[in-house]
């Protein structure tokens, strides 16, 4: 009976308890969660702005409201830390560049259709990705942490330009299409590097930008005009007779 009645308690017993233990569990992981996403934010901002060198640990956490443990204890390193900054610069950045992503890809699956139709398409990709990023939802500090990248590259450009492969594919096979080369030559990838580099510019220096334009943001009129000087900018390149002149 002892036996039965010991069993019968901690059957009493086990689903609360189980319960319990599983909303404690589940409310640690959410701290938890929240502490490495607190220190990938504030790793963006210190990296973007002093680079990795300079950045400190110290300060990172102090942002972050937590303690310099836990920075090994997420990450492994201040690498790591770094490595994870670009991985949530990357992904951000891709999520939000999807919806132009996927129209620009559906054009490319439509038969028939006319140069100037896949020049418009392309067009209305490239100001798609200038309005995402010149967004006021879009911090100033991932253009910034990517424009260091690009100057001194290390392991972390990597990581976000393989969040960026679709982009570069799409824009090869755009400029491919317009331009009669193949999407793999040397002067097609460039040609649309060139085209990114002009979003990149206006975006990782938006603050000289602003200045030298004398404005105070990137409204609705002020992106107007930048995306109006990519569309003249986008068919003068293109103009029938610009491709003769480059053949």
């Amino acid at each position: 009976m002892k036996y039965f009645a010991g069993r019968e308690r901690s059957v009493d017993m086990t689903t609360p308890a189980k319960t319990e233990y599983a909303l404690k569990r589940s409310a640690c992981q959410d701290r938890s969660e929240r502490t490495r996403q607190r220190l990938i934010e504030a790793a963006v901002e210190a990296f973007s702005k002093l680079g990795y060198e300079a950045a400190s640990t110290r300060a990172i956490v102090e942002r972050a409201q937590t303690n310099l443990v836990s920075i090994p204890y997420y990450f492994g390193s201040k690498l790591g830390l770094y490595h994870a900054a670009a991985e949530f610069i990357g992904s951000n950045i891709a999520a939000r560049f999807q919806p132009a992503c996927d129209r620009a890809r559906q054009g490319l699956l439509k038969t028939g259709i006319t140069r100037d139709e896949i020049l418009s398409m392309f067009t209305e990709f490239i100001v798609g990705l200038t309005h995402v990023m010149l967004s006021a939802h879009t911090p100033n500090s991932w253009g910034q942490f990517i424009h260091r990248e690009q100057l001194d590259p290390t392991e972390a450009l990597e990581i976000i330009r393989t969040k960026y492969a679709p982009i570069f594919e799409l824009g090869f096979e755009y400029i491919s299409r317009l331009t009669k080369r193949p999407a793999e030559a040397p002067e097609t990838r460039i040609q649309f590097l060139a085209i990114l580099s002009m979003i990149e510019f206006i975006q990782a220096d938006q603050g000289s930008v602003l200045q030298i334009m004398g404005w105070k943001a990137f409204g609705e009129e002020e992106t107007r005009i930048v995306e109006n000087m990519l569309i003249h900018s986008m068919h003068a390149l293109f103009a029938p007779k610009a491709i003769r002149r480059e053949g």
